[in-house]
């Protein structure tokens, strides 16, 4: 991410607000673990707010979470994201950061028309047939309005916020500059690459704020779900959307987890339920591409018609061939009760953050924690295997790629989702049913040719490509053979760094060998003169420079070793000078 001179300014201004709150918490936290102080504190908070007697004060993962929200959009996000990575985070941690909420009072209606008129070319009253100022929803980075189109079309308005663009940049630039200077300082931030993950961070949370990649989002997982009965993605008005501002189908209905309404309504809770885990099934290990957080939130109950909508495509997730055939794999081992299958699938798709990993304790412990929820045979909670695996992963030192936690996590969630509205429906039986139904759907011969040639021309054009070098090539070669003699070239570019280091070394010890002779040579001279009582020019021109040369000798030796010992407590490369 590129930082110019003006985000700069507004880093150094934002940080004091940071600090601010990270003081605040930082003595709330430590008067928390410093035993008689925390009670006389907890007492006088008591006695000061009228508070009840019993009044228990928040745990620390409530206080994190409660710091996180007061920082504002960007820790909201890391806050929501930590909480996603469920395999290297506690469980009591994960929960509350769940729970996190970026809810915040509307900005004035006057400048969501300012907006709009910006990014759209007109104002709301003549782009829309209706358009209530007043918005339904409000969040840190965006508020959202109902609106008709003139063709009667129901739509909702999302609005980004004033200034949150550079809010959020200079909240990143922050954290990026802690990251590079903690990294230098610890082995352990350098080896899991924290400035790597926060500049991959920062662009995927400034990407969010285009509200051009949420509508593609969209558009894409509709085309994917199509297909599907009683499925449904809220469809995008492209004309009416930008960076900015994102128009779309306005969705009536209840969260999927309203069962009362959805009972009222006599809507089959069954046929919900499948179409739930079809839904997830189809997006997971089929298309690869796929909603990261279908929590009941985000999917709504038509009463009428019964279909299920999927909203919100802020955050979507992709895995590759071999991350979905992992995946298909760990929903078949669960299916089949295999807890050897789990544990090799679990260890196949994670990768170790600690130096070491004990495989054969990993399977011990993998075996005495998940086979108790297979006992005699019952089928088990594809929720309650992937917590108990997240909780084994980390205590061996290992984490899943945050692409395949965002999977396994939407699994989770959708299959409690189908679990409260039918309690027959979970996803080690009936997921590996419905992964053979859609295969057969979508793995056609027709799709299957369609693809070999599509990877035919690809591999057709590369090779016209490099037809010309081909040429040149065997041109080359044949006048070689024709000459008698074949050349060869080396590169020997690597070699000539490690000659470079050595050279460097060289001239190091040349340097503190001399130090070393002017260091002695010069106090032997010095001691020789004044032992001996010389006298004359000479000796005394040489009783002079002997004690200066000692002097210039220690001070250069001191400034070397000082530079020596900056280097190593900044662990710079060898030959970084």
């Amino acid at each position: 991410m590129r930082r110019t001179g003006v985000d700069k300014v507004r880093e150094n201004l934002r940080l004091q607000q940071v600090y601010n709150v990270f003081l605040r918490y930082g003595w709330d936290f430590a008067f928390s673990r410093w035993g008689i102080l925390g009670d006389i504190r907890h007492r006088l908070q008591v006695w000061v707010w009228g508070l009840p007697a019993d009044y228990e004060a928040p745990s620390t993962p409530v206080k994190m979470r409660l710091m996180i929200e007061e920082l504002g959009p960007t820790y909201v996000k890391v806050g929501q994201i930590v909480s996603s990575q469920a395999s290297v985070i506690p469980v009591e941690w994960a929960t509350e950061l769940e729970k996190l909420q970026s809810d915040v009072p509307p900005f004035a209606s006057e400048l969501v028309r300012v907006r709009i008129i910006e990014e759209l070319g007109a104002p709301p009253e003549e782009l829309f047939a209706t358009f209530d100022p007043e918005p339904f929803a409000a969040a840190s980075t965006a508020q959202v309005h109902r609106a008709t189109l003139h063709d009667g079309t129901e739509v909702a308005v999302k609005v980004q916020r004033p200034n949150i663009n550079h809010e959020m940049r200079a909240d990143i630039g922050i954290m990026q500059n802690a990251a590079r200077v903690i990294s230098r300082r610890s082995d352990l931030v350098r080896s899991i690459d924290l400035v790597g993950m926060l500049e991959q961070f920062g662009t995927g949370v400034l990407d969010e704020l285009d509200y051009r990649g949420e509508a593609y989002n969209g558009i894409r997982l509709a085309k994917n779900l199509e297909m599907l009965p009683g499925v449904h993605v809220a469809a995008i008005f492209g004309n009416l959307s930008t960076s900015k501002v994102l128009t779309q189908e306005f969705i009536h209905g209840v969260k999927v987890s309203d069962v009362e309404a959805i009972e009222q309504a006599g809507l089959d809770r069954e046929e919900l339920a499948r179409n739930a885990l079809r839904a997830l099934i189809k997006q997971l290990p089929i298309d690869g591409f796929f909603h990261a957080d279908p929590h009941p939130g985000n999917l709504l109950v038509n009463l009428d018609t019964g279909i299920l909508t999927f909203i919100d495509l802020g955050m979507v997730g992709e895995l590759e061939v071999q991350q979905r055939l992992h995946l298909i794999q760990l929903i078949v081992a669960a299916q089949q009760g295999s807890v050897d299958g789990i544990a090799r699938v679990l260890r196949g798709m994670s990768t170790p953050f600690l130096d070491h990993v004990d495989d054969k304790a990993y399977y011990r412990d993998f075996k005495r924690r998940v086979g108790r929820y297979m006992v005699g045979g019952a089928p088990a909670s594809f929720g309650e295997i992937a917590n108990e695996g997240f909780d084994i992963l980390r205590a061996h030192g290992l984490r899943l790629d945050p692409n395949l936690t965002l999977a396994v996590k939407a699994l989770v969630q959708t299959e409690s989702v189908a679990s409260a509205l039918s309690t027959g429906k979970d996803l080690t039986s009936e997921g590996v049913p419905m992964l053979e139904e859609l295969a057969v759907h979508v793995v056609t011969p027709e799709k299957i040719l369609t693809e070999a040639k599509k990877q035919a021309m690809a591999g057709a054009s590369e090779l016209i490509k490099r037809l010309p070098d081909l040429s040149l090539a065997s041109v080359k070669w044949l006048d070689q053979y024709q000459k008698g003699r074949f050349e060869v070239t080396i590169d020997t570019s690597e070699l000539a760094k490690e000659v470079d280091k050595l050279s460097l070394l060289g001239r190091e010890v040349v340097v503190a060998i001399m130090l070393v002779g002017m260091l002695i040579g010069s106090a032997i001279a010095s001691y020789g003169i004044a032992a001996l009582e010389m006298h004359g020019f000479i000796w005394d021109l040489m009783g002079t420079i002997a004690p200066l040369g000692f002097a210039v000798s220690l001070i250069i030796t001191f400034l070397i070793v000082l530079r020596l010992v900056w280097r190593w407590m900044r662990r710079s490369a060898p030959g970084a000078d």
